[in-house]
């Protein structure tokens, strides 16, 4: 039962099962730990419940604290290419709902996708496999996000009164890495073109060209940094 903790003076919401978020874990020989509060060890292997790290009196989450066990309802934000390993978790219980994700009460980890420098590695990916198999035994491992995501895809949360905006955050950042890239390419292929294929009275204008092109390169990538920043918020607590 999923309990959405309300605004004051408001009734709460009883919602049977279960509320399916995105978040990151940092993958370890021994499991996989949150990337806020890693000293609070690997998440449990089935269920995993929420502790406030105040040590406050509270049950977890509290609307007036930063505990619980937090997750984006959309998987753009939460679902980096590089870097730590991606994941699906659905949660359960007491709940704080807010505009891009939420804080809950307990949660399992329903999927999880290797980071890049792992899959790629002869070595370490059968050995996070077998860890996975063995601490998860209910979460499916998987080589790609987009097959992650497309096998357990976001869930509709308007009815709960939630209206996230579309997270363009994976495309803005594909477009950042192929400006980037293009750029180096079309810089390097400009400095090594041979003199003698440029016109006589063109000479003279080729290092205009060249800083004009690259001003335009540099605009083009922090217009999609600055595009992409907007799109990453706060995380919903810093919570487990």
């Amino acid at each position: 039962m999923t309990t959405p903790v309300p605004a004051p003076g408001r009734e709460v919401a009883l919602v049977p099962g279960e509320l399916r978020g995105y978040r990151q874990f940092e993958l370890r020989a021994d499991g996989l730990y949150p990337l806020v509060h890693p000293g609070s060890g690997p998440w449990d292997g089935r269920l995993e419940r929420a502790r406030c790290a105040s040590g406050a009196d509270h049950a977890p989450p509290d609307r007036d604290c930063r505990c619980g066990l937090y997750g984006w309802y959309l998987p753009g934000t939460a679902t980096v290419s590089l870097g730590p390993a991606n994941a699906v978790i659905a949660v359960r219980g007491r709940c704080v709902l807010g505009e891009r994700g939420f804080r809950a009460a307990a949660a399992r980890i329903e999927a999880v996708s290797l980071p890049a420098a792992v899959r790629w590695n002869p070595w370490a990916a059968p050995r996070a496999r077998r860890m996975l198999a063995a601490r998860y035994p209910g979460t499916r491992v998987y080589r790609s996000v987009r097959h992650m995501v497309k096998d357990h895809p976001p869930h509709e949360v308007g009815a709960l009164g939630v209206h996230p905006h579309a997270d363009r955050s994976r495309g803005y950042r594909t477009a950042a890495a192929a400006t980037y890239v293009t750029g180096i390419a079309l810089m390097i292929a400009l400095a090594v073109l041979p003199w003698l294929v440029v016109a006589d009275g063109f000479k003279n204008w080729w290092p205009l060209l060249v800083v004009f092109f690259a001003v335009v390169w540099q605009a083009g990538l922090v217009c999609l940094v600055g595009m992409l920043l907007k799109q990453q918020a706060p995380s919903p607590a810093d919570g487990g």
